[in-house]
């Protein structure tokens, strides 16, 4: 019985290539969840971005979707499959998507490979996109031609080419570190308010995930994501950014002293157009902006590093700077957890 029939690629989509396709050739070629030669499926990334600490968003533009496998041979290296509809041509538009997400920090694989059922297309990821795929494999020559794959996509073929251990090089960010972390977990614990509203000094917001790395400067620079147990100061946090945010460091490394923290800034303007909702923190209520409102915000918060958990203090300001308003401001305690 042939391993890749003949298949009704007009009416296939990009699910049904997935299961049809990719999902036989991974078996094939060697890979099983949970072993040497590991399978990691859909894996999101915590930063959804190319580079951390860049500020021009075209050259740090947010990543789109996520591959659907990363194959692994735990210890040396990795690569990313990815697959497409058949109506769907692999074009330099798709090669540079799955380019930037095999090259990202967090995932570093040495191929990236796309099939939209009727080819595979195999690239070198430290090749810039517009080089082209170096293997390309016709559907209907894929059980003829495995052994060509093997020999460079196989588990045994990357122990081959990649005997040195799989290692995120540079610089630790701080003992049991590397050069990159992932944020795990974390809170922020809100103790002190300028606005009159008592219930803001027990607020805790949950640190769901991020990552920390050094930026093109070798500066430090973190990458928070959020959320709130409340709805509506969810939805306020997002209006001013503070959902999710990039935080920056003179820093070069997370500092062990309590004496001399590390400090990461977060500075952004916001603007808030007349008529659109808000959260009225005296009601707990949604209102509507009689004016636009042009908001600077800042956040500075101090910390050091313990057990691989940063932790210390911050303080958060926002000032309405088109009204004669007071600043809000919010201090607290924070940790995150850093892996």
């Amino acid at each position: 019985m042939p391993q890749f029939p003949p298949l009704p690629f007009s009416r296939m989509g990009e699910a049904d290539v997935r299961e049809e396709v990719l999902a036989p050739l991974v078996r094939l070629l060697g890979y099983r969840t949970g072993t040497e030669f590991d399978v990691i499926r859909e894996q999101s990334l915590r930063y959804p971005k190319v580079f951390l600490g860049r500020k021009n968003p075209t050259k740090d533009a947010e990543l789109r979707g996520k591959a659907d496998y990363i194959l692994e041979v735990v210890g040396h290296a990795r690569w990313v499959l990815e697959a497409k509809a058949p109506g769907v041509e692999i074009d330099i538009d798709s090669v540079e998507q799955a380019w930037t997400y095999a090259n990202h920090a967090e995932v570093r694989a040495v191929y990236f490979a796309l099939c939209n059922g009727f080819e595979l297309k195999v690239f070198a990821t430290q090749t810039a996109p517009s080089v082209g795929a170096f293997l390309t494999v016709p559907y209907e020559e894929l059980e003829q031609r495995l052994p060509q794959l093997e020999n460079v996509l196989g588990p045994n073929a990357l122990k081959r080419d990649f005997p040195d251990q799989l290692i995120l090089v540079g610089q630790p960010l701080g003992p049991g570190l590397r050069a990159f972390a992932r944020i795990d977990s974390g809170m922020i614990m809100y103790q002190k308010s300028t606005l009159p509203q008592p219930m803001l000094s027990q607020m805790q917001i949950a640190i769901v995930d991020g990552a920390v790395e050094r930026d093109e400067h070798e500066k430090l620079v973190a990458y928070l994501r959020t959320q709130s147990p409340l709805r509506s100061f969810q939805e306020f946090n997002e209006s001013l950014g503070l959902d999710r945010f990039e935080m920056s460091s003179n820093d070069t490394e997370i500092s062990l002293d309590p004496g001399r923290p590390t400090e990461f800034v977060y500075r952004a303007s916001v603007t808030l157009p007349e008529g659109s909702e808000t959260l009225d923190t005296n009601t707990w209520k949604k209102v509507k902006l009689p004016i636009t409102m042009h908001c600077e915000v800042t956040a500075r918060a101090n910390g050091y590093l313990k057990d691989q958990t940063f932790r210390g203090r911050f303080v958060s300001e926002m000032r309405i700077v088109n009204i004669a308003f007071p600043p809000v401001v919010l201090e607290g305690e924070f940790y995150v957890r850093l892996t």
